[in-house]
C-alpha cells in the first residue's frame, strides 16, 4: 500500500487534474475495466500519447469531473475485485481498427485482454503496401517468418475461450499472429478468430490458423469493418455456440517445493489412481532404488496389467499392485503404467530425485 501511495503521489506531482466535462461519467459499481484501461489512464496521466476515442472512456470513477491518479487507484481496485474470467481477447492492431472491435468484445463478455505487440514495432513504412520491399510484404511472402512478441503471455492455462483478433494483411493473418499461436498450448482451448479489413474476408486466415497448431475447437470467425458498432459485435457473439471441450485430468507431483505435471496412462490402474486422487491429495514416502528410480508404498492396491517394459526418465509405474515407482533414469522390468511426467519437466528429475529418499504429494489439476 505504501508503494502504491508513493506512485500515486508521484503522478499527482507531475500531472495536474484535467477536466473531463465532455467525457462519460463512470458508474463505479457497474463499470467494466481491463488492464488495457489501466494502461490508457496511466499513460494519459503521464502525458503520453493517448489513443483515439479516449474522450469517450468512463474513467472519472470518483465523479469529480476530472481524471486524477485517484481514479487510477479506484480502477485498479475495481479490476482486482472483478470476478475471475476464463475468456481472453488477444489481438494485434497496427492502426487501431482491430482494437476497436476487441474493446467491444471485452465490454460485452467481461473478458481479460492481451495486446499482441511486436518487439520491433511496425512503422507506417513497414506496412506501405505499394513498396514490395516493405517489412510486411516480406513477412507475408514467407510463411516461416515469426516476428517476436514484445511481452509474451506467461501462460494461457486459465483461459478456456480465446477471441483472437487481427487485421487482414494480403488476404491472411499477420505473421505475428502465427507467433502467438505457436507460443502456447491451444489443444484444449476454444479459439474464435475475428478480423478487420477493407474488403478481404476471413476464410484464408481461418484455414491457416486451423492448420498451424492443434486447437480444441474453432467456431466460425467474423470479419468486421472498422466502423462496426458494439451492437454489430453483440449480434455476432450472441450467435456463437461455444463447444464444451472435455479436459484431460493432469496429475500434479509436488516434491521439494517443485511442482511437476504428468498425464495419466490408458490403463485401469491409472483410472483407479485418478479416482482416488479426486478425493484429495495423497502424500507418499519414496525411497531410492538402483540409482534410477524412487519407489514407495501406495495407500491402496490398484489393478495390475503388468508387461515387460524398458522405462525412461519420467515414467510412473505401478509395481506389485501397491507400490508406485517414479523413474529418473532407465530400467527394464514388469510394470503397469500409471502415467508419464511432462517432457518439459523431465530435465528436473535427476536433481530432484538423484539422492536419498523424497516425500511427494500427488493431486489432480
Amino acid at each position: 500500500m505504501r508503494v502504491l501511495t508513493m506512485i500515486t503521489a508521484a503522478i499527482m506531482a507531475v500531472v495536474s487534474p484535467i477536466s473531463c466535462e465532455s467525457m462519460k461519467k463512470a458508474d463505479a459499481e457497474t463499470g467494466k475495466y481491463t488492464i488495457q484501461d489501466v494502461r490508457e489512464l496511466q499513460d494519459f496521466l503521464l502525458g503520453k500519447p493517448a489513443g483515439s476515442g479516449l474522450k469517450d472512456k468512463a474513467y472519472d470513477l470518483d465523479g469529480d469531473g476530472k481524471w486524477t491518479a485517484y481514479d487510477l487507484c479506484l480502477m485498479k481496485q475495481t479490476l482486482a475485485d472483478a470476478p475471475d474470467t476464463d475468456v481472453l481477447v488477444a489481438y494485434f492492431s497496427r492502426t487501431g481498427n482491430t482494437e476497436k472491435i476487441a474493446e467491444h468484445i471485452i465490454s460485452i463478455t467481461g473478458a481479460d485482454s492481451y495486446v499482441i505487440n511486436a518487439a520491433v514495432p511496425y512503422t507506417d513504412a513497414d506496412i506501405r503496401y505499394q513498396d514490395d520491399n516493405c517489412r510486411a510484404n516480406k513477412e507475408q511472402n514467407d510463411k516461416m517468418v515469426r516476428p517476436e512478441i514484445a511481452e509474451p503471455l506467461e501462460s494461457l492455462e486459465k483461459y478456456d475461450v480465446i477471441y483472437l483478433g487481427y487485421p487482414i494483411w494480403w488476404g491472411e493473418e499477420p505473421r505475428i499472429i502465427d507467433t502467438f499461436l505457436e507460443s502456447g498450448d491451444l489443444s484444449d482451448k476454444v479459439v474464435i478468430p475475428f478480423c478487420t479489413s477493407g474488403s478481404s474476408g476471413i476464410a484464408r486466415s481461418e484455414k491457416n490458423i486451423a492448420e498451424l497448431v492443434p486447437i480444441g475447437a474453432q467456431p466460425a470467425g467474423r470479419r468486421f469493418a472498422a466502423s462496426a458498432s458494439e451492437s454489430d459485435v453483440q449480434k455476432w457473439i450472441d450467435g456463437i455456440t461455444i463447444p464444451e471441450i472435455k479436459k484431460e485430468s493432469v496429475m500434479k507431483i509436488s516434491v521439494n517445493g517443485t511442482e511437476l505435471r504428468a498425464s495419466f496412462a490408458d490403463t485401469k490402474a491409472a483410472q483407479e489412481l485418478k479416482e482416488k486422487l479426486s478425493s484429495g491429495p495423497v502424500t507418499l514416502e519414496l525411497g531410492e532404488y538402483g540409482g534410477f528410480e524412487k519407489v514407495g508404498k501406495l495407500p491402496w492396491t490398484l489393478s495390475r496389467t503388468d508387461e515387460k517394459v524398458s522405462t525412461e526418465a519420467g515414467d510412473i509405474m505401478l509395481y506389485q499392485g501397491n507400490q508406485m515407482t517414479i523413474f529418473y533414469n532407465t530400467n527394464s522390468w514388469s510394470y503397469t503404467r500409471l502415467g508419464v511426467i511432462d517432457e518439459a519437466d523431465r530435465a528436473k528429475l535427476p536433481e530432484l530425485f538423484g539422492s536419498g529418499d523424497v516425500t511427494v504429494t500427488l493431486s489432480l489439476d
